[in-house]
């Protein structure tokens, strides 16, 4: 019982020795997600987004994958993301990473007025498909 415990807690650590190549594979993943959403790029976002992503905004909002991307040509514009801190940590043998940031984040409404927002959020990533892929979002609206 013990080793099964212990077995378990070490497969959820994350890889202490992870490759920096790796982490920083993730990274750059997470930038290219950044600039695909503000230029509302959707083939490109259609290769970041994993098919059955989870995506919760700081207002509780839930989007899939098609409403979330169809959302950027009308409903919701992302004008900057922009990173103040940005933390991969590597999981599962190198096929899952979270990656925790600090951004701020400037978004309009249906062509409205643009707000801006510093956010923390969270994002899980799977390596699957021979690239990155965001698997889920959520993030909190912080005081500026």
């Amino acid at each position: 019982m013990k080793r099964t415990i212990l077995f378990l807690m070490a497969a959820a650590l994350p890889l202490m020795s992870a490759d920096p190549k790796t982490v920083d594979a993730v990274k750059a993943a997470e930038r290219a997600w950044a600039s695909a959403t503000v230029k509302g790029d959707a083939a490109a976002l259609k290769n970041l987004l994993a098919d059955d992503i989870s995506y919760t905004h700081s207002n509780g909002e839930t989007d899939t994958k098609e409403v979330f991307i169809g959302n950027l040509t009308g409903a919701r514009k992302y004008h900057t993301i922009e990173f103040e801190s940005l933390d991969a940590r590597l999981y599962l043998n190198s096929g899952a990473a979270v990656v925790m940031a600090l951004g701020r984040v400037e978004t309009s409404q249906k062509g409205g007025q643009v707000n801006a927002a510093r956010l923390r959020f969270v994002h899980f990533w799977i390596y699957q498909n021979g690239r990155w892929q965001l698997a889920a979002h959520q993030s909190l609206r912080l005081t500026n």
